[in-house]
């Protein structure tokens, strides 16, 4: 009954959701759902989807409906509809639980096979659910023809679940794949043991006769696939194959026939129809298959079509027997990636390459030239800019000592080295080419002011400072370098020295605008908000087309929280130029400040024309999607984030950061490798790679990595933390806690802490746990986090007394929080007070989406006689919480009041198969004693 959901989400729940359905909207819906989930049940799935279509008038944002629905529908291979009804259910917060195979199914419908191994981890699911998804992951592997990968799957699979028998027959599947007939043969033989009449076991074998060209017998199971399934689509493939080779073209037909009425969108089947068509010198029906065929892959979406091989090809096929000859040949260029030979200018188009981000092309191209032409500088640098984009930094670094040294470099050289890497985002090495320069040359202010500006960007302003003064020392009268100066004292908390340089470098150039802007940054930082804006209309009057001036006075604005004012600003800078990047970019800033999610993307897709490649317009297209909720934009998004981020660390962190906020583990685990790889002392870097190694990679390499982080960092609480995350991960509590004892120890924290206190838990040190959190609550009174933590566990123990008291301090302090009302309608229900429903109805009111303010309101009703009324709130909390067995019971305690019995048993059966305790647990028992009496 109780729930530790944070209180940020919340808030982001609450200003989501301003209007709630009425009660007698909800009652309604109620209803209708009951009604269909009894078609359901009784096979009736067309009256079943016209009354959760009537349950979701009422209630559109009824979960459980939407799940049932994108249930019905997939079962239905209305694929796009089931998308949309389990992503609605996925948005309204179902329990992952309900949705997360249907899922999976889909994706294996809609051939998104990276899609479904980048969202779908069974590490998040229990024991019954984990083997199947697996599975899911194994086929995915098999169809992206990685065998190995898939072998792991359907192992862990059957670890899990030894006679998982779609395991055995992947394992089958793989094994053949890889050429091992014997190991295929093996595996298809133990899944006949364990199911003799499962489909797929007898296509295995039918399969594995047909790789041995043992023909007669492969027909033979094939047939007895078909049999035991007559909807077996990869069967009905298979034999149709088969029998056209055999040239049985007769039986073929009608194989192919049947998967068009059945499956008419399985583009394999258009073409072999047609295929059949044309060799039976049925030319016109052929072409309309084939065209049938290209119009099945068209609505492919490219991502998915280019990740299958299989896919991939056919619709090389389908196009050339089209003679549709370039696009046949546009999808065999991504199976044969040919570099092509270029007579032209090699060093231009080298360059060329190295900007399309295409290094080994221009390796290619330039390695003979460069051994033809040893003494060419300009060769071996771009040679060497070529090795280093392609990560081969010691060849790199031969190229680039080669191009030093021929010739008497000043530092020139040097310096381009370094903004080619700046360029490139290797920052670090960046930094190591300009100090170089620098110190050969203090004169040369090319390595001089990136130096600063990378010193600044890295949080190092004392080093740009020191930098800064150099420059302005060697040529006291440049403005810019004043300018330059002025920004250094700026970063390093000088506002008055820093006023001094912008004031001297508008003396020495009193049309320097830019340090103008730069005083008014200055003006509001010390919060001179009147100051900044007077600074900067002075300026807009003697310039009013200069969109540099239009965008700071928005931002002056936008810091004083006058947002409308700041949006003028902006719109009168468009007005002048619609295509300003700058404008755009601070349009969606503020945009998305004021929750216009739509105006936001707008403008990042208006920034993305002008410059796609452009890392802060990824980066606002990216936020500007998610904030839109469209998930699936923005994960390509971020992997062109990190595509573009190459060698920046903080770039590549970054990107990878939007990877795991997004759930795409797999490109967020890539993006975090070469973040490590570009700068091993990153220390966020090297944390979130641990973590993400841990729960969604390999852990050994997780544990590799936090013991070489231990070495590094001793005194730091961070290696502990991870080793302790690690140990708790292999349900090793007890080193686990040691580890986290060691964290809180060097440096005592609320995060520290609550990791301390639940490994106490699980090592049933639980007086320790909770004077733990008592010493601590004691210091610090305001720590909300330890206080309902303590006041939840009071209330787990039936402390009823106890933890009103902490629920009543907290409820003072955040009178609006959810979670303190629904526990205090939960003790009020236990404690007899009459303010139980009261509570709770607000609670659900705050928190609509929550499983356990639904679960508790719901069950007060139950239990004062309102049991229609009840249910619907408990079917709610399920569809959020469907491993809950607490709400199972409520749900079964409903449906008997109601007298619907046999639904109330199988309910009562499936809480009480739930290896967790729940309160209620010995009524569940007896109430299902009773009913089947």
């Amino acid at each position: 009954m109780t729930s530790n959901f944070p209180l940020k989400k919340l808030l982001l729940i609450l200003a989501l959701n301003p209007i709630q359905m009425s009660y007698a909207d909800d009652v309604q819906a109620g209803k209708f759902y009951e009604e269909a989930l009894q078609s359901y049940r009784n096979q009736n799935n067309a009256e079943a989807i016209i009354q959760l279509k009537n349950a979701l008038q009422q209630n559109e944002k009824y979960v459980a409906a939407h799940v049932l629905l994108g249930d019905i529908y997939l079962q239905q291979k209305s694929l796009s509809a089931a998308e949309v009804e389990l992503s609605l259910a996925k948005q309204l917060g179902a329990d992952p639980s309900l949705i997360v195979e249907n899922l999976a199914k889909l994706y294996t419908y809609q051939i998104r096979y990276n899609d479904l191994l980048r969202e779908i981890d069974p590490v998040h699911f229990n024991t019954e659910v984990r083997p199947v998804l697996h599975v899911y992951r194994g086929n995915a592997y098999l169809q992206l023809n990685l065998i190995s990968e898939a072998l792991n799957e359907f192992d862990i699979a059957l670890q899990i679940a030894p006679d998982q028998i779609n395991a055995v027959i992947g394992r089958a599947n793989a094994l053949l794949k890889r050429g091992d007939i014997k190991g295929a043969d093996q595996a298809a033989e133990k899944a006949l043991q364990i199911q003799p009449n499962d489909p797929g076991t007898w296509f295995a074998k039918g399969s594995i006769k047909h790789a041995s060209m043992e023909l007669d017998d492969a027909l033979k199971f094939y047939d007895k696939a078909i049999e035991l399934n007559p909807e077996h689509v990869d069967t009905r493939l298979a034999r149709a194959g088969l029998l056209m080779d055999l040239k049985q073209d007769e039986k073929a037909m009608q194989d192919l026939e049947y998967l068009r009425r059945t499956d008419p969108l399985e583009p394999k089947a258009a073409y072999l129809h047609a295929v059949l068509l044309e060799r039976n010198n049925q030319k016109e029906a052929a072409t309309k298959e084939l065209e049938v065929a290209a119009d099945i892959i068209t609505g492919i979406k490219p991502e998915y079509l280019t990740a299958h091989g299989p896919t991939l090809m056919l619709s090389s096929l389908v196009n050339y027997s089209l003679q549709r000859f370039d696009l046949a040949a546009e999808y065999l260029r991504l199976y044969v990636k040919q570099y092509p030979e270029q007579s032209g200018p090699y060093k231009l188009l080298a360059s060329i390459l190295l900007q399309k981000n295409e290094p080994e092309q221009a390796i290619d191209l330039l390695r003979p030239l460069q051994i033809r032409n040893p003494q060419d500088q300009r060769l071996a640098f771009l040679l060497g800019s070529a090795f280093m984009q392609a990560g081969k930094h010691d060849m790199a670094n031969t190229m680039f000592g080669k191009a030093t040294s021929l010739g008497n470099d000043s530092g020139s050289l040097q310096a381009e080295i370094g903004m080619n890497r700046l360029a490139m985002g290797q920052e670090q090495a960046a930094v190591q080419d300009f100090e170089a320069a620098f110190k050969r040359n203090p004169d040369a202010i090319q390595a001089g002011i990136p130096l600063v500006a990378l010193y600044m960007s890295r949080g190092e302003p004392e080093k740009a400072l020191k930098t800064a003064q150099a420059l302005h020392e060697k040529a006291s009268k440049n403005f810019t370098l004043l300018n330059l100066l002025g920004i250094a004292q700026f970063n390093t908390g000088q506002y008055k020295q820093a006023r001094q340089s912008f004031e001297e470098a508008i003396e020495l150039d009193p049309n320097f605008h830019d340090a103008k802007i730069n005083l008014s940054k200055l003006d509001v930082s010390e919060k001179n908000f009147d100051q900044a804006r007077q600074r900067l209309q002075a300026l807009q009057q003697n310039q009013p087309g200069n969109i540099d001036i239009l965008i700071e006075l928005a931002r002056v604005e936008q810091s004083a929280g006058r947002f409308e004012a700041a949006n003028d600003w902006l719109t009168k800078a468009k007005m002048i130029d619609q295509k300003s990047l700058p404008t755009l970019l601070a349009l969606v800033d503020l945009d998305l400040k004021m929750g216009k999610a739509a105006e936001a993307i707008t403008a990042a897709q208006a920034a993305e024309m002008i410059d796609k490649n452009n890392p802060q317009v990824i980066d606002a297209l990216a936020r500007s999607y998610l904030a839109n909720n469209n998930r699936e934009k923005a994960l390509g998004v971020f992997i062109r984030m990190a595509d573009q981020a190459r060698f920046n660390v903080k770039q590549l962190y970054k990107a990878a950061r939007y990877q795991i906020d997004a759930g795409d583990y797999f490109e967020a685990i890539k993006t975090l490798k070469k973040a490590v790889l570009v700068d091993e002392n990153h220390i966020p870097s090297q944390i979130a790679l641990t973590e993400m190694e841990l729960n969604h990679g390999k852990p050994v390499f997780a544990l590799n990595r936090a013991e070489s982080l231990l070495k590094q960092y001793p005194n730091r609480a961070f290696p502990h933390q991870l080793l302790g995350d690690i140990a708790d991960h292999d349900k090793n509590f007890s080193l686990a806690t040691s580890h986290y004892q060691s964290a809180f120890e060097l440096e005592p924290d609320t995060t520290s802490l609550m990791q301390l206190y639940e490994s106490l838990k699980k090592t049933s040190q639980l007086d320790k746990a909770f004077n733990l959190l008592d010493q601590w609550i004691k210091k610090h009174p305001q720590d909300q986090r330890p206080t309902v933590a303590f006041a939840n566990e009071l209330l787990k123990n039936g402390k009823f007394k106890e933890a009103e008291k902490h629920y009543d301090a907290l409820l003072k302090q955040f009178p609006n929080e959810p979670q303190f009302l629904n526990n205090l309608a939960y003790i009020y229900l236990n404690t007899g007070n009459d303010k139980a429903l009261s509570y709770a109805e607000q609670a659900q009111k705050l928190a609509p989406d929550q499983a356990a303010s639904n679960d508790t309101l719901g069950w007060i009703m139950v239990n004062q006689g309102q049991a229609e009324q009840g249910l619907h709130y408990l079917r709610n909390a399920h569809s959020r919480l469907s491993q809950d067995p607490e709400i199972r019971y409520h749900i079964a305690v409903a449906l008997s009041k109601l007298q619907r019995k046999e639904e109330a048993k199988q309910e009562l059966v499936e809480a009480l198969k739930s290896k967790t305790s729940f309160n209620g647990q010995e009524q569940a028992k007896a109430l299902l004693e009773k009913l089947r009496e």
